[in-house]
């Protein structure tokens, strides 16, 4: 097994690297000379968090797949949760300093981020904010049953998604959000468009990327 105060890489469970801007988000903010507690939701097999952990940060991961919590839970020495990132914040509080939302809130409805983001305030008095989501310039934007609000709920398996809401944001209504009720400020945002293949299929993937202080 994977010794507790360190990450072999090849020993890991799952994804063995961080999101690229999730690097660069802990590094440019110079986290890396800060001891602080991580909270992350669709955590997954804690690839993210392998890098605050390996410099001495405590760490929460949070993810609704039971199978990659327990990769989690192999892999680096934190608390993880398997539950739904929504009842985690109605019925826990922690306190902590960071929180990282990566590639996690396109699958819960726009009104639900809502309520998320007004429980999610008790979990901090003034930290850091990673968040990454899907702008609408993806290639699934418009695909499967329209929800409204630019919500579709995905009806073929191309991304192996079938039967998944996916929920797509612009910069303008991510960052009055995340004002309204994280008090976001001293942000930087960034368009991640990439080219990726899905069984065969060359797409377009399209991100956008905050990170920012909160308080």
């Amino acid at each position: 097994m994977c010794k507790e105060d360190s990450v072999n890489l090849k020993n890991i469970k799952g994804l063995k690297y961080p999101d690229s801007y999730f690097i660069r988000f802990f590094f440019k903010n110079g986290l890396q000379n800060k001891r602080l507690k991580y909270l992350e939701f669709g955590c997954g097999n804690g690839n993210n968090l392998m890098l605050p952990f390996e410099y001495g940060n405590e760490v929460i991961g949070v993810d609704i797949n039971e199978e990659r919590i327990k990769e989690a839970k192999f892999n680096i020495k934190g608390e993880f949760f398997c539950e739904d990132m929504r009842e985690f914040v109605r019925k826990r509080e922690f306190k902590v300093n960071v929180i990282s939302l990566p590639n996690i809130i396109n699958y819960i409805c726009k009104k639900d981020f809502e309520e998320f983001l007004k429980n999610l305030k008790k979990f901090y008095d003034r930290g850091f904010l990673f968040i990454r989501f899907r702008s609408y310039r993806d290639f699934r934007y418009g695909r499967g049953e329209d929800l409204g609000r630019g919500c579709y709920k995905t009806l073929d398996d191309l991304t192996s998604e079938k039967g998944a809401i996916n929920c797509f944001y612009n910069e303008v209504e991510m960052v009055d959000l995340l004002r309204e009720y994280l008090n976001l400020k001293n942000y930087y945002l960034f368009h991640v468009d990439f080219e990726n293949l899905a069984k065969d299929k060359v797409i377009l993937n399209s991100d956008i990327v905050i990170w920012g202080e909160i308080e």
